[in-house]
């Protein structure tokens, strides 16, 4: 997903890694994505769609609302096997 948000927002991202299962995306410091928040991992692109929204003026918890509405549903399998290859998993 690093890679993914580096190329389309031509910004250099950092994974931190750790334990338990977190996992959560900010962005300038500002939480927009949070495993332990919502009880699931982010749905394809669900995290740029939030980043643009924001960026193009959106409140964060309407841009939450409307990236998590219009992204696709995958399966935990594919998510993760995309994250780990560094590419955005398939929907086929």
């Amino acid at each position: 997903m690093a890679a993914e948000l580096e190329s389309q927002f031509s910004q250099e991202s950092e994974l931190v890694k750790s334990s338990g299962g977190v996992f959560e995306v900010e962005d300038n410091g500002v939480l927009i994505f949070s495993k332990s928040k919502l009880g699931r991992f982010p749905e394809e692109d669900e995290v740029a769609k939030i980043i643009h929204l924001v960026a193009n003026g959106s409140q964060l918890s309407e841009a939450q609302s409307t990236a998590a509405a219009s992204s696709k549903t995958i399966s935990f399998a594919d998510w993760l096997k995309g994250f780990l290859s560094g590419k955005a998993p398939n929907n086929s």
